[in-house]
């Protein structure tokens, strides 16, 4: 009876899915070797400060997920999907800042960045720039398709209309 119990409790349990934003790898473009780079730093929320994805469920519950989760901290993927966005964007060139040596930084302070219920997704905060200004962004952008993949595909597609806030 124990041994049947254990392997149907074996059977049910949830496996653990890791996700990646599509566009989270940095890819340095050939430049000259005097070219000024600015470095892109991000700072999250306590909420997204952690491995889970969040989904807001309803208009005052927000879920983090216990089987679907980050495969790299979140930080590291914005900062590199920034860059690369930004410098599709921009002549300026942008990298994401980790090991980076002392040059003019573009900070994002990211408050939300998640899946809603609404069929939604919703990136939210404000970034410091070079010049010591700050601009504020908020991109809601239409989920195509259920599931967390369909999700991460939407808050992509927010995160070109953020670096669009940001020129």
């Amino acid at each position: 009876m124990l041994a049947a119990l254990t392997a149907l409790a074996a059977c049910s349990s949830t496996p653990t899915v890791y996700y990646q934003l599509p566009d989270s790898a940095f890819v340095s473009a050939n430049t000259p070797k005097q070219t000024v780079w600015t470095n892109v730093y991000v700072v999250l929320a306590e909420p997204l400060n952690r491995q889970s994805l969040l989904y807001q469920s309803d208009e005052h519950t927000v879920q983090m997920t216990q089987h679907n989760l980050w495969a790299a901290p979140l930080s590291n993927g914005l900062a590199a999907a920034v860059a690369n966005k930004l410098n599709r964007q921009s002549s300026l060139h942008f990298r994401p800042a980790e090991g980076a040596a002392k040059s003019p930084a573009i900070t994002l302070f990211i408050d939300r960045f998640q899946g809603s219920y609404l069929g939604q997704t919703e990136i939210r905060g404000y970034a410091r720039l070079p010049n010591g200004s700050i601009r504020a962004f908020h991109a809601v952008t239409p989920q195509k398709g259920d599931g967390y993949a369909a999700m991460l595909e939407s808050l992509n597609q927010g995160l070109d209309d953020v670096a669009r806030q940001l020129q």
